[in-house]
């Protein structure tokens, strides 16, 4: 791997380190959740030669709004691997593609029957940015898509893949199946094996909350107080 620093702050670091295989980083809006998905993206790219890595959001325009623009993005974290011609952004395909055979698929799936564009898809990593903008149908079939195939996986990494890694904040149509999956399912940090009926993964529940990611707080400490401006508790 090229001798880059991806900075995790430690909430971050104990999701790309957990032994949990379905993961839902999720909770206050500024905790970092975007940002750690593609990290864990680029590390993972690195580590595993051919390895697929698919990451969604619910739309294209979100998609490349979220992932594609501005600080932190996949074209400035990636920017020293181009120079070394470790990897490319193949734009026209929406897809980052490494020396080593791996690559990152960026994907939305806005409509229902969008799904089957995915029907055939090898995914051994599964990233989805605002998991409660997802029904609980496209989640599913695309969880049912998570396989390892005939992917040569080393050995400290045999009980990690394959991944599903969400991260989300409360609320839009998905809520209630990120309640239910994750929230709900056992406290915040424990890790319990999901029923054969929900994939039967290992499934945690992180909490981000906004000082989770210092980063932001002391780049835009006027952030907090936006926050407050909602009106509104919950929000």
């Amino acid at each position: 791997m090229n001798k880059v620093t991806l900075e995790l702050h430690p909430k971050q670091d104990d999701c790309l380190n957990s032994q949990a295989t379905e993961i839902l980083y999720g909770g206050a809006a500024g905790g970092g959740k975007s940002y750690l998905l593609r990290v864990a993206a680029i590390i993972l790219c690195n580590q595993v030669p051919g390895l697929q890595v698919f990451l969604f959001r619910r739309t294209y325009p979100d998609l490349i709004a979220n992932h594609m623009n501005g600080s932190g993005s996949f074209p400035e974290l990636l920017a020293p691997f181009i120079d070394t011609g470790q990897c490319q952004i193949n734009y026209s395909k929406s897809e980052i593609v490494w020396e080593n055979g791996s690559k990152i698929h960026l994907c939305h799936c806005q409509h229902e029957k969008d799904v089957i564009k995915y029907q055939g898809a090898e995914i051994h990593v599964l990233l989805v940015d605002e998991l409660t903008h997802f029904t609980d149908g496209i989640y599913r079939f695309l969880r049912n898509r998570v396989r390892l195939g005939g992917l040569k996986v080393p050995a400290y990494l045999k009980e990690k893949l394959p991944l599903i890694l969400n991260a989300s904040n409360p609320g839009s149509v998905g809520h209630q199946l990120v309640k239910h999956t994750f929230v709900k399912f056992a406290p915040p940090m424990q890790i319990e094996r999901a029923p054969d009926t929900e994939g039967g993964m290992l499934r945690q529940y992180v909490p981000a909350r906004l000082d989770d990611n210092p980063t932001l707080v002391e780049n835009d400490p006027g952030y907090i107080k936006r926050l407050e401006g909602l009106g509104h508790e919950a929000l």
